[in-house]
């Protein structure tokens, strides 16, 4: 998995046929790699009730281009985090350059293993996971430290998806975990003993999922000419696959939204 990510982010900030691919799949380009196009985002800024000067934490944030729309929509100060060197190399170049000719300073980025994070308490007033915590080996402890990371009255908002992963050959799978309640994920939201909404995006993941399978054929010559073949290949399986866990009532998607006590949580 490191390896295709390490290619990933290594020729996508240069692949027009990606950039086209996120365009018109996810509304823009911000160099896209799961199911959460530029409504899914504004929602979750809504949902965070991101503002000017709050402290915000991306947790895989890649190279940085959705920590980017966050900040630029709610001039908050976005710090984001991954655990591939080159995705921050990416960032921290693109957003030097702009900060150069812009002198802003909202944006932040470091590399961090979710699975070894050094976060300083009560630092962030928000922390954000787009399709992140699947990298932990322990979703119980990596939300016990986001929530020590968070100052009285911060918030999480955690996209996440649940289901049969039907792309990569049979599985075992209890359909039981598709609930919003019994998924892993709020399983150790649980254990830490924090309340969440959930709304369920479900019907989302199925039409960008259609909508990435009618669109990546008309790019595939690009993608090939750009060496990106892999990336491709990558698109078709998962897509195919969380359409038809969907169409099997086998794959659900979610936005959990959690927020601590302006008192007595920290």
């Amino acid at each position: 998995m490191r390896h295709f990510y390490q290619e990933f982010y290594r020729l996508v900030p240069h692949s027009t046929a990606h950039a086209e691919f996120c365009e018109r799949v996810f509304g823009r380009d911000l160099a896209q790699h799961g199911f959460t196009d530029v409504a899914q985002l504004d929602r979750l800024i809504a949902e965070l009730a991101l503002q000017p000067g709050d402290r915000a934490l991306d947790v895989g944030c890649g190279t940085g281009l959705i920590a980017e729309y966050l900040a630029d929509r709610t001039v908050a100060h976005v710090t984001g985090i991954d655990y591939i060197p080159l995705a921050i190399d990416v960032a921290n170049q693109r957003v030097g350059a702009r900060r150069a000719t812009t002198q802003t300073d909202r944006l932040e980025f470091l590399v961090g293993d979710i699975n070894a994070l050094d976060l300083p308490a009560g630092r962030f007033d928000a922390i954000v996971s787009i399709d992140s915590i699947y990298f932990s080996d322990d979703y119980a402890r990596t939300i016990g430290q986001w929530r020590r990371a968070l100052r009285p009255g911060g918030r999480m908002g955690i996209y996440f998806g649940q289901g049969r992963a039907g792309w990569v050959g049979p599985d075992p799978f209890d359909p039981a975990t598709l609930e919003p309640d019994r998924t892993p994920l709020a399983d150790a939201l649980v254990a830490n003993g924090l309340r969440y909404a959930v709304t369920d995006v479900t019907a989302e993941d199925y039409r960008l999922a259609c909508s990435r399978l009618e669109i990546l054929p008309t790019l595939h010559a690009r993608f090939l000419a750009e060496s990106i073949g892999f990336v491709y290949e990558n698109r078709i399986a998962e897509s195919a696959g969380i359409r038809e866990s969907v169409q099997e009532g086998m794959h659900r998607r979610y936005l959990y939204r959690v927020q601590l006590d302006a008192e007595t949580e920290g």
